[in-house]
């Protein structure tokens, strides 16, 4: 069946459904083309209320260097590493945003950053408090964690 034939869904000219949903696109962005993430996210948009929440992670365009294929050279070497391993694999990340055009992207998709971290957020936040931060070396800090909501 349609996920939009499901009764707890709007369809996008009814927007009186009041059942919050959450929408989860992890490792996807980095994947496809900004024009495909835009399309899926605004479909979502037209099927879930508004005040649902979106989680989604993107790679920051500084994970590239001259081009998406080519990994930035100030990054560490298990992130060059990964990168490289990813495009040998046959599945290489072709798309990066800045956080600040990632926000503006997901605008016009008709949804609103909540909150836009790393994983030396996490590391510092969770895993500091606890007493077992990861080093530097042990991260590979590409990808970004986003909370958004719809509008």
């Amino acid at each position: 069946a349609r996920l939009t034939s499901h009764e707890q869904f709007s369809s996008s000219s009814d927007k009186q459904n009041t059942t919050l949903s959450i929408i989860t696109m992890e490792g996807v962005t980095q994947y496809i083309p900004k024009e495909s993430t835009a399309d899926t996210l605004k479909k979502m948009h037209n099927i879930v209320s508004v005040g649902s929440t979106l989680l989604i992670t993107y790679v920051d365009q500084d994970c590239f260097g001259v081009t998406t294929s080519t990994p930035s050279s100030s990054l560490s070497v298990k992130t060059q590493n990964m990168m490289q391993l990813v495009s040998k694999v046959g599945e290489p990340w072709i798309t990066g945003f800045t956080p600040i055009d990632f926000a503006s992207f997901l605008n016009e998709c008709g949804y609103h950053v909540q909150s836009d971290t790393t994983m030396s957020d996490y590391n510092e936040e969770y895993l500091g408090v606890l007493g077992r931060k990861l080093s530097e070396e042990d991260m590979i800090c590409a990808e970004r964690f986003v909370v958004a909501k719809v509008i």
